[in-house]
């Protein structure tokens, strides 16, 4: 085959696009985002996401990020548009990455895009991600071929209604069926499946709240219960293989609210992450003062991890890097705040471990914490108890709000009907809590990090506390 050889402004042009990304983020469950396309966002300018893509995902990563959520019926972004944002991004020469629930190449319009790509010389590149079906099957313990069982597998979707495919396999799948499960459940009757074939409805597949419900094929079509969203079916003779006690849901589900890595044992607990929403909460003028008059605060006290990144972001902006702070002693609240800052070239001069101790103040004292100046980088939100147990010890203390933290807006509200337990990591991130929950079940659960969060969450949640 022959092709034109573009001219010299075609290849010109080509220099100076971007790359674009295509990637798979998996059915839900963030860990199963693949190693690649882990590197891939984290050097990426612009990551455009959608609906389905984990809010926990996204918040690793520190590009540019643009929500282009589309759901049947209510559509943040149309398909058009979404190409539109690719291609701007693109042609400013960034790179792109373009997040989709899944894998792109299972009904997620991945081919559509690419399509796009080529036609306007846009250089792209493909990132397989884990599908749905292979999530559900997997969290849901349901095998989609089994030797003598089922030796061929068809993925199938539920959409359009009135063109509903029923292909010859022994375990069929059917992709986005909350609302066309009936429709679904009567073309395969009409292909001529028994009613006796089970079949397994998964909700959620991966996430903390998935469910699942099983029955016959006659039994389901006479079921009216509502499906929600994301959701698909399994039919076939492996879903006998289901068991309710599958691996996945023997796991005790605890929601960790707050910046703290706390390890948990990952054989007996699923960790879900109360995300919060981090906006630029900074008084430029301020934030250069405190730079400016660097060498008068003989400590700078990071007690969270966006602390640091937020605080090294404004002295880049500022023309300055590590070495600016060669007169500074560098205090951290914790290890996992410790380990942020090693990204930064910063080893501290002192980590305290509140779970070690009684109490913060208590900590300080044993440190000599004392007659300190001291600069503290936090939120807009401040640690009251940190603050005043420094001041305790006779410190001068500066707190400089880089950060502005509140829930975040985009993600799913947390289920608390699947929730086991609650940790709450620091005061501040009861105060964020409290913002979207007024109570907490009977049946949760409820542990805290130290004697101030704890403080504060008998203060916030006095009708309620329990420690069960």
């Amino acid at each position: 085959m022959t092709r034109a050889v573009p001219d010299d402004q075609e290849n010109l042009n080509l220099c100076n696009n971007g790359y674009v990304y295509i990637i798979g983020a998996g059915p839900g469950d963030p860990e199963l985002l693949t190693i690649k396309a882990e590197r891939v966002l984290g050097e990426a300018d612009v990551i455009l996401y959608d609906d389905l893509v984990s809010s926990e995902l996204i918040e690793r990563f520190h590009a540019k990020k643009i929500y282009t959520g589309k759901r049947k019926d209510n559509h943040h972004f149309e398909q058009d548009a979404i190409n539109e944002e690719i291609l701007y991004h693109a042609r400013q020469g960034k790179r792109v990455a373009r997040l989709k629930g899944g894998d792109p190449f299972i009904f997620g319009r991945g081919g559509e895009e690419i399509e796009v790509l080529r036609k306007n010389g846009i250089r792209y590149e493909i990132i397989p991600g884990i599908t749905a079906a292979h999530g559900a099957s997997a969290y849901g313990e349901i095998p989609l071929t089994m030797r003598k069982i089922s030796s061929s597998v068809a993925f199938c979707t539920g959409h359009p209604v009135n063109k509903i495919e029923v292909p010859d396999a022994d375990t069929l799948v059917y992709y986005m069926v909350a609302s066309s499960v009936h429709d679904v459940l009567e073309a395969v009757v009409k292909k001529g499946w028994d009613d006796h074939t089970r079949v397994a409805i998964v909700q959620n597949a991966t996430r903390y709240n998935q469910q699942i419900f099983t029955g016959t094929l006659g039994e389901l079509r006479e079921r009216e219960k509502t499906v929600y969203s994301p959701a698909l079916l399994i039919l076939g003779a492996t879903v006998n293989e289901f068991i309710k006690d599958n691996w996945y849901s023997k796991k005790k589900k605890i929601l960790v609210v707050g910046d703290d890595e706390r390890m948990y044992n990952s054989e007996e607990v699923t960790v879900v992450r109360f995300l919060t929403h981090r906006a630029d909460g900074a008084d430029r003028n301020i934030v250069e003062q405190c730079l400016k008059s660097i060498e008068e605060y003989s400590v700078l006290f990071f007690a969270s991890r966006f602390s640091v990144t937020s605080f090294f972001r404004y002295l880049h902006e500022y023309g300055k890097d590590v070495r600016y702070l060669a007169r500074n002693k560098i205090y951290t609240s914790c290890s996992a705040v410790s380990r942020e800052l090693q990204n930064y070239g910063v080893i501290a001069d002192l980590s305290l471990e509140a779970e070690n101790s009684g109490g913060i103040e208590r900590m300080l004292r044993e440190k000599k914490v004392e007659q300190e100046s001291i600069l503290l980088p936090c939120s807009t939100v401040i640690d009251e108890y940190l603050v005043d147990a420094l001041l305790s010890l006779q410190n001068k203390v500066k707190t400089l709000a880089l950060y502005a933290d509140m829930h975040h807006e985009q993600g799913d509200t947390i289920d608390l009907d699947f929730i086991d337990e609650i940790y709450f990591s620091s005061p501040t991130s009861v105060k964020i809590f409290k913002t979207c929950y007024h109570g907490i079940p009977e049946n949760i659960r409820v542990t805290t990090a130290n004697e101030t969060t704890d403080t504060e969450y008998r203060k916030l949640f006095r009708d309620c506390v329990h420690t069960i």
